[in-house]
């Protein structure tokens, strides 16, 4: 989503107002934290009041740069930039790939590839719609749930798909962002269930968008279509996004919102 474009209802904005609370890119008419469900003035409130208003000015300048930060949606962005790096290191020296990646024969020996994994792509095309899908979705997640919460979703979803895709199909080996992707997406569905999609220049809204995604990978598991495509780390992946997006709504009480991408 380009910065100069409301977080909330996506109006262009050629001069967009920035949140000192949360740092998020709003409209004229969400540019107030209450039109906006502000987290960072969630948090700020939760805080113990201050003596005196220059004391709050004080703490304020103090804690509001802190608040920015759990709310910015540039880690989904650095996630981005490493990925592209290592597929670049893994074009101009493969024995990287087979160093780094998952699979069940090599599982005790490179325990790393759990995580490493995640960072790996088969081709160009598997790594842009990854990255894209990463870089339209993951800063939206980002600003919603706070970058530690983002961060630890995408690397948890990422590692435990991977090993559901090993597990399932012994001496098998994995790679790619996707189970984590689909963690990601999981997680918005729930959180923004009417956040609009446009797939193939089609409008849809996320909650169906996940549900197609699902039924195409769920297809080929019942069938037991070999493809070389990675369904069981995708269901996963979903699965664990989804139950992830409940928790955070029971916990945050983030209300749904309407956003268009």
């Amino acid at each position: 989503m380009p910065e100069n474009r409301c977080d909330v209802c996506s109006a262009f904005e050629l001069l967009p107002f920035k949140c000192k609370y949360c740092g998020g890119t709003f409209c004229g008419a969400h540019r107030l934290p209450e039109s906006h469900n502000c987290p960072g003035l969630r948090m700020l409130k939760q805080r113990p009041a201050a003596d005196s208003r220059a004391t709050v000015k004080r703490r304020s300048a103090l804690r509001l740069p802190a608040a920015k930060l759990p709310y910015s949606g540039y880690y989904a962005y650095a996630l981005i930039a490493i990925t592209v790096i290592v597929y670049v290191l893994q074009v101009l020296f493969p024995g990287i790939t087979d160093a780094l990646i998952l699979s069940s024969s090599n599982l005790l020996s490179h325990p790393w590839g759990i995580l490493t994994s995640i960072f790996l792509h088969s081709s160009l095309m598997h790594l842009f719609f990854n990255m894209l899908a990463l870089f339209f979705f993951g800063p939206l997640l980002e600003r919603r749930i706070g970058s530690g919460r983002f961060l630890g979703l995408y690397f948890g979803t990422g590692i435990i798909a991977g090993l559901a895709q090993i597990l399932a199909f012994p001496g098998s080996a994995v790679l790619g962002a996707s189970g984590a992707i689909f963690g990601v997406l999981g997680t918005l569905t729930v959180l923004t269930p009417d956040l609009v999609v446009y797939l193939y220049f089609v409008p849809l809204k996320m909650v169906y968008v996940t549900i197609l995604f699902a039924v195409l990978d769920l297809f080929p598991v019942l069938t037991g279509t070999s493809d070389g495509v990675a369904h069981i780390a995708h269901l996963a992946g979903l699965a664990i996004g989804l139950a992830a997006g409940f928790w955070y709504r029971q916990k945050s009480k983030i209300r749904s919102v309407r956003w268009q991408v």
